[in-house]
């Protein structure tokens, strides 16, 4: 069979700005959108050359349930030509949207709803079924729309850099004694550094039609957009003056695929800088009981984000423009993913059963929790879930995609996977570049490195794992055994 002489490319957008309160998702009390702070979009690629397919989805979402992935499929199964199983969706990590659907804080499932916190929720929030349909029916039109569109076109890729990721997790030596604290404040004579590497590398795929017009841009960086995080309103975060100065530079409405790289042990806020001014403020952010406001122009530390990537994306489309792949050598393999789960010993579920249990029952109906009580149960609780779930199965399982476009390599994961290990496959893979997107097709917890689980602190911690470092190791060996034998 001939191949044909070139790829064929489609792009698309679409709002999914709810026009009503949702509960927002991504923090450990539950909050209530009051505004639109900007909007919240979904963006398709979709790369097809008649023998092989690629459907890129990203979305200004916390995470995925896989209920959405799965009714989406199943929403777009008729579509002639599509192959539902190449389609990867993924999400930026902004905490100020919304997960549409589930109404509970996650880990709050095992307490008696009576005496959680009352929160004031509004008679017309949107939640539930009603808003998992429109999410499914918005990303359905917006695969549809770029596949029906593609055209002929070609690729182009470079990689430049912009400092947007910052290592979250100080560490403190108190009494010969290390810990790691996430969001810790640094402005602290106890302060001895931080407990791994940051990822400034900015990876950059750019699409052209056969006329050698820009038509769009993917840009992966190894950080989740969260500098608002704990407020109560809908926003993209970073991502959103990030695309319009990246379509400011280049003077037209090209497309932006805005995709999170390994970055579970990072944020794009420099805790050395910010911690001098916010010593009071980091610990209740760090606590994630309520609403705080710390002592920083939020809206400028984006715009600062987005002068940064822009300019990198720019210095990379002058390099980029000048070799342009109308028929780049194109695989995607889908890889059926287990990792053994990280287990808690008997003790330990005992003595949670024991600090879960006391803690419950000083309250009733007529003296209910407060979120700070719900969050001091976070920990117990997940060990007691985690204990009934490894009696229940012993593997995490996902779907893992692998792709060679050109010579450039993708690879996706469930996880908020800790940077070292996206370094660790980005050095030993033989592409040219390698996009690793993370919180994709699912949600796996943090993937803990070894230095953060002897270092402690959320994101480490069983409650916010589902995966240990064991299967941090073993998903860099499989995906670069995958990766490389596309180059063989």
């Amino acid at each position: 069979m001939n191949q044909q002489r070139w790829i064929n490319i489609g792009w698309s957008q679409i709002s999914i700005t709810p026009d009503r309160p949702v509960f927002n998702h991504g923090q450990m009390y539950q909050r209530v959108s009051q505004y639109v702070h900007d909007p919240i979009t979904v963006t398709a690629l979709v790369l097809d050359n008649g023998h092989e397919q690629l459907i890129l989805l990203s979305a200004d979402m916390t995470s995925i349930r896989g209920n959405i992935l799965e009714k989406l499929k199943k929403n777009l199964s008729g579509t002639k030509g599509l192959d539902v199983s190449k389609l990867s969706f993924s999400v930026t990590h902004t905490h100020n949207s919304s997960n549409f659907g589930e109404t509970k804080l996650t880990h709050s499932l095992a307490i008696d709803k009576e005496i959680m916190p009352e929160i004031d929720v509004p008679d017309n929030i949107f939640y539930g079924d009603e808003a998992e349909d429109f999410l499914v029916e918005k990303l359905a039109e917006v695969v549809n729309k770029a596949w029906e569109t593609k055209k002929p076109g070609g690729i182009s890729y470079a990689q430049d850099y912009a400092a947007v990721a910052f290592n979250r997790r100080p560490v403190f030596e108190n009494d010969g004694q290390k810990q790691s604290v996430m969001y810790g404040v640094c402005d602290d004579p106890s302060f001895k550094g931080f407990e791994g590497t940051s990822d400034h590398t900015a990876d950059m795929l750019y699409t052209w039609d056969l006329n050698g017009n820009l038509t769009g841009i993917a840009v992966n960086i190894p950080c989740p957009s969260q500098v608002y995080e704990l407020h109560c309103f809908i926003t993209a975060d970073y991502w959103a003056p990030t695309r319009n100065a990246i379509r400011e530079k280049f003077g037209k409405p090209v497309y932006v695929l805005s995709l999170c790289g390994a970055g579970g042990d990072q944020n794009p806020l420099d805790l050395v800088r910010l911690s001098k001014n916010n010593k009071k403020t980091f610990k209740v952010w760090g606590g994630q009981t309520g609403e705080v406001l710390r002592n920083f122009d939020m809206a400028l530390e984006c715009e600062d984000i987005a002068q940064r990537i822009a300019d990198c994306v720019v210095r990379g489309f002058k390099k980029a423009r000048n070799y342009i792949d109308n028929n780049p050598m194109f695989k995607h393999e889908i890889v059926k993913m287990e990792l053994p789960i990280r287990k808690v010993k008997e003790e330990d579920y005992q003595e949670a059963r024991r600090l879960f249990t006391d803690h419950v029952k000083k309250f009733s109906p007529e003296n209910r929790m407060t979120m700070k009580d719900v969050v001091y149960l976070f920990e117990p609780q997940g060990v007691l879930l985690r204990y009934e779930m490894q009696n229940k199965t012993d593997v995490f399982e996902f779907d893992m995609h692998v792709i060679r476009l050109g010579n450039i390599a993708i690879s996706t994961n469930p996880f908020e996977l800790f940077t070292e290990y996206g370094m660790r496959i980005k050095a030993r893979s033989r592409a040219e570049q390698t996009f690793i997107i993370q919180l994709a097709n699912g949600a796996g917890g943090y993937l803990p490195t070894e230095a953060a689980v002897a270092g402690g602190s959320y994101s480490s911690k069983p409650a916010s794992t589902t995966c240990g470092p064991d299967s941090g190791d073993k998903l860099v060996e499989i995906t670069l055994d995958v990766m490389n034998k596309m180059w063989a």
